[in-house]
């Protein structure tokens, strides 16, 4: 299936978030605008009781009542069941309709599976049928002839019809990485839209156009013709190359929607982080301040090896030196070793890597170096002026899970999270993202992070059933077609293996990088199949023969404890040795995936795709939607010849993680072979977004997977 919105904003995500809450666009805010505004099928209901049974007529007044679409397009189908003839056709129509002007194109689909009146339809209304048309087709894969169906349709068209054809055009073009096709539908549609629901398009025209790059967006200035449309190419074009004249363009153009709107109020608070970065100057060093001592030692080590890798086999920075200094893991010990950086007038500062070190930052002199921080400011902070942020935080990684699985049509979601704080953070960044992209939240649980049997809250998350008597045929909930996992690695490997028992081993999974070490460990990952987590370009070169080009990176970085870190110095650097084409909207390709700068100073990063198939992470272009490979074979037995068996693990099998969230997956040393059979010992820590102490009863293994708080 074609995903409706793909390929959403790469350089300014943070920023949309806002925008999608500007005037207080939260789901049910929408879902009222959308039962009020937009849901032609369900506007008026000219059936009374007389003509149907009271049970489906009740559930779609009480699906009326919730003002959610996703609802009433269900209710109103089972309504249509009661009606004949042209009333249950039209009945039929308005559900299908109400699911496309909400733009939840996989319900609609499936609606229209269950639709039995395709044949009456053009006699009830010939424009709504070919829009109907349209719709299936370009669901079934006609592209062009559902383009050409859509875009083709008689006049003239009631407001209802006009609106549902520029959706399905917009969609259809977003789906096909039309970004600035999408872009002028949705421009044409914003005119006919009012309130949250003009907002909440724009928020998608703005999508568009920050996904098409700068020559696309040059290009069709020059050929618009809608002086609206064209009004935003030239604010999209001066936001990314101009940001300093922002208010000069919305001087000259105060009756512009964006501004009308107070859309351009958002731009300029958010247009000013990134101007301030300065760029290299002289030939001084880069000096580097990360951990080299205490618990961080590790952690430091490794970043500082990428750096090193990069400076030396890869060429960045290579006309300056490259000076390493021990930052340690205090405020005050980071703003000492600071004070002695800035005396040696480097052209570059790489560091801090503690979350607790950032305000240091604060005082910089102003004529400062660019500073690369490897890490995020705390929640409720900002990132201080003329400062790079760069991490590999799980909560991008969240975001970019829920991107995904809107681009593979999943549109509805279970999640299930730690009981921590960072089991919280990551959940609140996966389900914004996922609801702003028109996904559906259906249930969701935090388990305990010291648990080891999570049956009780899978049984209810699944909605599990089985027959009383004879063997255990676990049967589960239909309406659900994706989970995510906010886990450590530790954690999904006891967690998937439930999931299968359970029935869900053909219910697509989702998760974050964390809960992969970077060194293939098919006995450690085996209980992982079917795990879909976005994942480094680098640590999937392992699959690549010896010719492959990252094939040499990776070698270097499977060398080291920490394969994660060492990649993510590597780009740090090369981020550094890059700043200029960065502040100028260029993206580079790193070990750690694509890198580009935001408008708020934050290295954006589009990770790779990979899916743990028989204990190993293989490279996907996108992600496998298809059959997903069980642990379980014969739910009667849970075993089958040459299959290992499945059973649930005993409570005390496993040693767990501190469960603040600080520390990842931690086993007592030599509890858990590697690949050469013996225990490898590794730090505990948090990359990218807030490192901690191992706690000291426990000797981690080289299947710690890195991880943000």
């Amino acid at each position: 299936m074609l995903a409706p919105i793909r390929d959403l904003i790469k350089d300014l995500s943070a920023f949309l978030r806002q925008v999608a809450y500007f005037r207080h666009i939260t789901k049910a805010g929408f879902a009222l605008l959308l039962a009020l505004g937009l849901l032609s099928g369900c506007a008026q209901n000219p059936y009374t009781s007389t003509t149907a049974q009271s049970g489906p007529l009740t559930a779609l007044n009480q699906a009326l009542a919730s003002q959610d679409p996703k609802q009433i397009a269900p209710a109103q189908m089972q309504y249509a069941a009661t009606l004949k003839g042209p009333a249950r056709a039209d009945m039929q129509m308005r559900a299908l309709e109400t699911a496309i002007d909400a733009e939840a194109f996989t319900l609609a689909n499936t609606l229209y599976a269950q639709a039995n009146t395709q044949a009456l339809w053009p006699a009830v209304s010939a424009r709504r049928a070919q829009l109907l048309t349209g719709f299936e087709q370009w669901q079934q894969g006609a592209i062009s002839k559902a383009y050409d169906t859509v875009n083709n349709l008689p006049i003239p068209l009631t407001a209802d019809e006009a609106k549902r054809r520029l959706i399905l055009l917009a969609a259809i073009d977003e789906a096909e990485k039309r970004p600035i096709d999408a872009a002028r539908q949705r421009s044409a549609l914003n005119e006919l839209l009012t309130g949250s629901a003009a907002d909440s398009n724009r928020a998608k025209l703005w999508n568009d156009l920050s996904s098409a790059d700068i020559n696309q967006l040059s290009d069709a200035a020059k050929q618009a013709t809608n002086a609206n449309f064209a009004d935003w190419i030239g604010l999209a074009l001066v936001y990314r190359t101009r940001p300093g004249e922002l208010n000069t363009w919305i001087n000259n153009h105060p009756n512009h929607p964006a501004v009308t709107s107070g859309f351009t109020t958002l731009l300029l608070g958010r247009s000013d982080t990134a101007a301030t970065i300065p760029l290299p100057t002289g030939q001084g060093p880069v000096i580097v301040l990360v951990p080299l001592s205490g618990d961080y030692q590790p952690v430091g080590q490794a970043i500082s090896d990428g750096i090193n890798f990069a400076h030396d086999r890869l060429g960045m920075a290579s006309d300056r030196s490259v000076q390493i200094q021990d930052s340690g893991s205090t405020l005050a010990s980071f703003t000492q070793a600071l004070t002695a950086a800035l005396a040696a007038n480097p052209s570059v500062i790489i560091g801090p890597l503690l979350k607790e070190q950032i305000p240091a930052l604060a005082n910089l002199p102003a004529n400062a170096p660019p500073v690369i921080a490897l890490n995020t400011p705390a929640e409720g902070t900002s990132l201080p002026a003329g400062v790079v942020s760069y991490s590999l935080s799980p909560g991008a990684d969240a975001r970019a899970a829920a991107d995904q699985m809107i681009h593979d049509q999943k549109m509805t979601a279970l999640v299930y999270c730690a009981d921590n704080s960072l089991g919280h953070r990551i959940y609140d960044a996966f389900t914004r993202e996922y609801t702003l992209l028109g996904g559906q939240i259906l249930d969701s649980a935090f388990f305990d992070p010291n648990a080891t049997d999570f049956s009780s809250q899978l049984r209810r998350l699944l909605e599990v059933t089985s027959s009383r008597n004879g063997p255990f045929q676990p049967r589960i909930r239909q309406d659900a077609q994706g989970i995510f996992l906010g886990a450590t690695s530790q954690q999904a490997r006891m967690i998937v293996p439930q999931l299968d028992y359970f029935g869900a081993d053909q219910l697509p999974r989702y998760s974050v990088g964390m809960v992969y070490s970077g060194t293939p460990n098919p006995l450690a990952d085996q209980d992982k199949s079917g795990l879909v987590i976005p994942v480094e370009p680098v640590l999937l070169a392992a699959n690549e023969g010896p010719n492959g080009p990252m094939r040499p990176n990776y070698e270097r970085a499977s060398l080291s404890q920490l394969p994660r870190l060492f990649a993510f110095g590597a780009d740090a650097l090369m981020i550094a040795a890059n700043l200029q084409p960065l502040l100028a909207h260029q993206v580079i390709n790193g070990l750690t995936g694509q890198l580009s700068l935001s408008l708020t100073g934050e290295i954006e990063r589009k990770p790779a795709w990979g899916q743990f198939r028989q204990g190993l992470l293989q490279p996907m272009d996108g992600t496998d939607s298809g059959y997903i490979p069980s642990t379980v074979v014969d739910y009667s037995s849970k075993q089958a010849e040459g299959n290992p068996t499945v059973a649930l693990p005993p409570e005390n099998s496993t040693t767990p993680d501190s469960g603040d969230g600080t520390a990842t997956d931690t086993q007592p040393a030599g509890s858990e072979p590697n690949d050469s059979g013996t225990a490898k010992t590794v730090p505990t820590f948090t990359d990218g977004g807030g490192m901690a102490p191992p706690p000291a009863s426990v000797a981690p293994t080289n299947d710690t997977a890195p991880m943000a708080n």
